[in-house]
């Protein structure tokens, strides 16, 4: 079984079924913060700035 981390789980291109967790240069990956709250407020706490 793939060992998916927390953030993919929250990714809609996971969601979508368009990832299946094991690309290396996704975002999810390199984000230490909460991607799932980020999308959700379209703000991004890492970079303090607004997501479009």
């Amino acid at each position: 079984m793939k060992n998916i981390k927390d953030n993919c789980k929250k990714c809609p291109e996971f969601l979508e079924k368009r990832c299946d967790g094991e690309a290396s240069n996704c975002m999810c990956k390199r984000c230490p913060r909460n991607l799932g709250e980020c999308i959700i407020t379209r703000y991004c706490r890492e970079t303090e700035s607004t997501i479009y």
